[in-house]
């Protein structure tokens, strides 16, 4: 059964029938729209994993998936290629990266019923008529090794000149400063995905890395932005500098990001960045989709 007040409002109206959200912007026909989320634990199966959805819950993010209205998603926290199937439906084609599990997941924190974590794959979905090519993920971001870290899953786009995407969703734990025992992880993951975006920069490719980088980019000199932005060769640029969340009151700095390389800049429609918030009530996952639109 649909969701009922989305179903009575319209998915495209999802957050302007009196409730508090802000609502995906109109788009030109003549874009690229990029959108990245992380859907937090998202799982075609009911009741399955440490975010349990029923048919309504899913529902809704599948709502949320179309007011967005996005040709290219950038996900994480994805079970499988299923759980994508159930939310965004046909017409889509789905790339899920390629890690297997290693040992058994543990049990969910604060849960007592025996569940277990699901797979947190990254992962991207690309609108049907949208020409692209899947590349090798970017699995040197398992810098431990031990098959236990999230790979970058990569598309090539070729709307009118090509463009390389990929979905990231680094270590957590090292939010800012440098004092956890993450953070040395986390640097290590930087130097990686440094090191491929400045790959694909020197081919002539617009590039843009998006998604969950469990870090708090923005704030004042903050280490992680410095070393993957210290503009040898090729300066990067945040989607929307400046802007602060709306998504969860606890939270003023935004740790979810779209980084693009300035071939990719070139392309953003200027203030076209936004955040899509929830309506009072719904809460499809603990972070809101962010985009960007691009000119085609």
């Amino acid at each position: 059964m649909r969701h009922l007040w989305a179903a009575a409002c319209g998915a495209l109206l999802l957050t302007a029938c009196g409730q508090d959200g802000a609502r995906a912007p109109e788009r030109a026909s003549d874009t690229l729209r990029v959108a990245a989320w992380n859907i937090e634990h998202l799982t075609a199966e009911t009741g399955a994993g440490c975010a349990p959805r029923d048919e309504a819950a899913l529902d809704l993010v599948a709502d949320y998936i179309a007011a967005v209205d996005a040709d290219v998603w950038l996900l994480q926290e994805i079970d499988g290629e299923a759980a994508l199937e159930r939310v965004f439906g046909e017409g889509w084609s789905f790339h899920v990266e390629e890690r297997e599990a290693v040992g058994e997941y543990p049990l969910c924190r604060g849960r007592d019923d025996g569940s277990r974590l699901r797979a947190q794959n990254t992962a991207v979905a690309v609108r049907d008529g949208v020409a692209h090519s899947r590349i090798p993920d970017l699995d040197a971001l398992d810098v431990a090794g031990a098959g236990r870290m999230r790979h970058g899953v990569a598309v090539t786009v070729f709307d009118n000149e090509p463009i390389d995407l990929m979905s990231l969703h680094l270590a957590s734990g090292c939010h800012e400063g440098e004092e956890s025992n993450v953070c040395p992880t986390l640097f290590s993951q930087i130097e990686v995905l440094e090191g491929w975006i400045d790959t694909r920069s020197a081919m002539g490719r617009a590039v843009i890395v998006g998604g969950d980088f469990n870090r708090r980019l923005e704030l004042d000199a903050d280490l992680v932005w410095s070393e993957l932005n210290d503009g040898d060769p090729y300066p990067l640029h945040v989607a929307g500098p400046g802007i602060r969340p709306q998504c969860d009151p606890r939270y003023g700095e935004f740790i979810d990001f779209l980084i693009l390389n300035n071939h990719a800049q070139g392309r953003k429609i200027q203030g076209s960045f936004h955040e899509t918030t929830y309506g009072r009530g719904d809460r499809p996952s603990d972070h809101c989709p962010i985009l960007i639109d691009l000119r085609r």
